[in-house]
């Protein structure tokens, strides 16, 4: 009868602890949902023993929550896979380099991106293979991240060549080989798979044109080819349509099934690997989960998507600022989500539901450096975006800025640009914007033109829909890194205003 009761009590708590999780909260409370994310299990014991129906029950119960746990943990695979099967769809091989040469359009998918700089990608390169040379061109900025998002350098004027371009050698830490000398050292500790990006900025350069050309002298190859290194085919996307998107459903676990078929088991992976054999999921086999598994894994990946949603759209963390609604885009501490004593789960499953790549230096410590990021989900009085309203953001004059900021508005669904017929996805410095009297730019969001708002200096959304918007400031100057300059919050107005 202890034992029963005690169960019983272990079980409840278990299932309020998931409630909360699911439900998300506001970070003075916590409540709870309205439907049950476990059953309520009744085990009924013989001498002690567990009854058979007790142990199939406890085992599905086990083997849910489980699946449920790996989903959150390796929600960064699925956003990595998602980036990489866009890249393969529009053709090209491993040694291909991608750029989007346009002005990101409304239907590619890539998850919030700038439209205003040209994206100089790879697919992920396998190390297994031995190391490469990637070679930076200068006046870019970029990053290196494997395919768990855990990030190893920065290129450009916040990483190590500050600007001014080089070769970067990049290896994984089980490589026996002997390492030249004269590059930029990278090892890659948890990963075989890693995937560089750059940034070409069309300010920077000139034009658009400009930077398309700047971007595509990246190029990268094996070690072993460096001494005649071949060329790297070059893709411009254009206008084409891309996707990110990743599978929400029990095929997520397929995907997952595919990343580790593919990549090395981390150590944080091991114990969730090996509770996942027990649903057909085992390293080095195809993922063929039976009907029982089936069932646990459909049952398992809804939850965990409504906990990943929580993650993402109402975060346990603090704002950005302390009188402001803006919100950490990084929520993790360490670049690679490893602190002394835990993984950072929570902040990696929530920031990779909207995110892609990861920064090492995410408030670059010289000023006219790097990029200073935050989102925005709620307006000024804490209610989240929603596209049936009206919004004002008040763009103070002289944003301290070396070069440009902008306001992108990312559709929540999607986390993709706006797609509207209006084909405006965001605002920055670089447009004609009309200004105040005093230098100030007031920035309009609604599913109509207010009257008397010039149109230039207005997005459109869309009804009942919620948007959100990671404002950037490039090259952020010191009030912007000491908090002392900050946006203002969105304010809903009256559509006739």
């Amino acid at each position: 009868m202890k034992n029963s009761k005690l169960t019983q009590s272990i079980l409840a708590i278990i299932a309020i602890a998931v409630l909360a999780t699911i439900s998300g909260c506001d970070r003075s409370q916590q409540t709870t949902g309205t439907t049950a994310a476990t059953r309520d299990l009744e085990p009924q014991y013989i001498g002690g023993y567990p009854t058979e129906e007790t142990a199939g029950a406890a085992f599905d119960e086990y083997d849910y929550q489980a699946a449920t746990q790996f989903y959150v943990w390796g929600y960064a695979y699925l956003n990595s896979l998602g980036y990489e099967k866009g890249l393969q769809r529009l053709g090209g091989d491993e040694r291909t380099i991608y750029l989007f040469d346009k002005r990101i359009q409304p239907q590619q998918g890539l998850i919030t991106p700038n439209d205003e700089v040209v994206y100089v990608i790879t697919p992920y390169i396998d190390l297994s293979k031995g190391p490469i040379i990637y070679e930076v061109p200068p006046r870019t900025r970029g990053h290196l991240w494997d395919l768990g998002m855990r990030a190893y350098t920065d290129f450009g004027d916040i990483g190590p060549d500050r600007g001014k371009g080089g070769k970067y050698l990049i290896y994984s830490t089980d490589y026996e080989g002997e390492l030249p000398e004269g590059f930029f050292n990278v090892p890659i500790e948890h990963s075989y798979l890693v995937s560089p990006a750059v940034r070409s900025f069309p300010a920077t350069e000139g034009s658009l044109e400009a930077a398309v050309k700047h971007g595509s002298t990246a190029r990268w190859y094996y070690l072993a080819e460096a001494d005649d290194p071949p060329k790297n085919p070059i893709l411009l996307i254009g206008e084409r349509p891309y996707s990110q998107e990743w599978p929400k459903d029990i095929k997520a676990f397929e995907w997952l099934a595919e990343a580790f078929n593919r990549d090395k088991v981390p150590a944080a992976g091991l114990a969730h690997l090996g509770n996942m054999r027990r649903l057909g999921f085992e390293k080095g086999k195809p993922f063929s989960p039976d009907e029982r598994a089936k069932k646990i894994l459909a049952r398992a990946a809804k939850t965990a998507e409504a906990i990943v949603l929580s993650m993402a759209f109402r975060p346990r963390t603090p704002p950005i600022y302390e009188n402001r609604k803006y919100e950490q885009v990084f929520n993790n501490v360490s670049p690679i989500f490893l602190l002394e004593n835990y993984e950072e789960v929570e902040a990696r499953a929530g920031g990779w539901h909207q995110l892609v790549g990861n920064f090492v230096v995410r408030v670059p410590a010289k000023p006219g450096t790097g990029q200073f990021n935050m989102v925005a989900y709620r307006d000024a009085d804490g209610n989240f975006l929603i596209g049936s309203h009206t919004y004002r953001l008040r763009v103070p004059a002289d944003v301290p800025v070396k070069q440009f900021w902008q306001i992108p508005v990312y559709e929540v669904a999607t986390r993709a640009l706006i797609n509207t017929d209006q084909k405006r996805t965001s605002l920055s410095s670089t447009d004609d914007l009309v200004k105040n009297d005093d230098g100030s730019v007031d920035l309009y969001f609604a599913p109509e033109l207010p009257k008397d708002v010039p149109e230039k200096n207005w997005v459109k959304t869309i009804p009942n829909e919620g948007w959100f918007t990671l404002p950037r400031l490039y090259g952020p100057l010191e009030p912007i890194l000491e908090k002392t300059w900050r946006w203002n919050d969105f304010e809903k107005v009256n559509s006739e205003q």
